[in-house]
């Protein structure tokens, strides 16, 4: 997701950008006071991936403006992409952003050049433009095992499997909201029918979203649920048929939900683990599913809190990686694999 502040003339600039990297925007338009957003408002948009912003829409200072970025880069992830056409190369605003380690920038006047500015910072690599050394570096230990995983994967998008398990509920709960409880508790139920088992997918908690997924994602509407690719998603109410798995996604971890979660066969917990406040989150949202030892499922945790988060889970948790789309099924599959690899009777190859 993109967080986007802009003034209210602006407030469409990303929207075919978003839509050719089917990145979703989130926008707030006006005049803000950026210290006062971060303190007040931000927490609400934690999970974002990118925060972009309208200079002109900031109402502080350019002094203030920087310490509130950086204040924002010690509370959260998310890639800072900084709008401001009236900026040149040798602005004082711009050395100030590059040496807090802001380096996208979009400073083009004109919007052809604008929209491909964005269309850089946006990407995977972001804008090289700024970044102090853009040189290719060595290959790496690490990089040498993302090439190993990739292949990995590869060879796995053929595999079908064969289950004869019945309805075995996987409670999926997160730690707090906004996590990507949903989006695993998706992303799993479309790997099993991709890969040659039945699933259906129970939305249990709160939030009632399953009605905006399915008009995003053109899911098939029954009588009282949605299909999509062959899978059932039901709100709040018991499967209508049979399957291999149910995904049951609680959201939140609920003290109303907590006794049906701990009767689920399988138990997967989502959060995140990159701020302190987030590792935090995450003990407070273990605490009364512990007896079960979920899985426990994070992006990549920061070092810095690394210690900190081991001390604070039961088992060791499980990297996955973050996706464009809820019904992504490739990229976390090694993982899905290994939820449910005890089920699988049989592999062969799809023909």
């Amino acid at each position: 997701m993109v967080l986007y502040l802009s003034r209210n003339e602006n407030a469409n600039l990303l929207d075919r950008i978003a839509n050719e990297k089917s990145l979703h925007v989130r926008k707030m338009s006006g005049n803000f006071g950026l210290s006062e957003f971060i303190v007040r408002d931000m927490r609400k948009f934690a999970s974002c991936r990118y925060f972009c912003v309208e200079r002109l829409a900031i109402t502080e200072k350019d002094s203030d403006f920087l310490e509130a970025l950086q204040s924002f880069q010690m509370m959260y992830s998310a890639r800072i992409i900084v709008i401001n056409e009236s900026m040149n190369e040798v602005d004082s605003l711009i050395r100030g952003l590059v040496q807090i380690g802001v380096t996208d920038i979009v400073t083009a006047p004109h919007m052809t050049e604008k929209l491909s500015q964005l269309s850089e910072c946006l990407s995977v690599e972001g804008m090289l433009k700024y970044k102090p050394n853009t040189a290719k570096v060595k290959e790496t230990d690490e990089e040498k095992e993302t090439l190993a995983h990739s292949i990995i994967l590869k060879e796995m998008e053929d595999e079908q499997y064969r289950f004869d398990c019945l309805n075995i509920n996987i409670g999926v709960t997160g730690s707090t909201r906004r996590v990507g409880t949903t989006t695993i508790a998706m992303g799993l139920s479309n790997f099993i029918q991709n890969h040659g088992g039945t699933a259906c997918y129970v939305a249990l908690n709160l939030n009632r979203h399953l009605d905006s997924i399915a008009n995003a994602y053109n899911f098939d509407a029954e009588e009282d649920y949605y299909t999509y690719n062959a899978i059932d998603f039901y709100e709040g109410m018991l499967p209508k048929h049979d399957y291999n798995f149910i995904i049951s996604d609680f959201g939140e971890v609920k003290r109303e939900a907590v006794k049906k979660y701990k009767e689920s066969d399988l138990h997967l917990l989502c959060g995140a683990s990159n701020k302190l406040f987030e590792v935090v989150e995450f003990a407070d949202g273990l605490k009364p599913i512990k007896s079960v030892k979920p899985q426990i499922l994070t992006y990549i945790p920061n070092p810095e809190y690394g210690q900190l988060f081991n001390s604070t889970v039961t088992n060791k948790p499980t990297i996955i990686k973050p996706v464009k789309s809820m019904l992504d099924f490739n990229v976390n599959a090694f993982v899905f694999k290994g939820i449910i690899e005890k089920y699988i009777v049989e592999t062969s190859k799809r023909l």
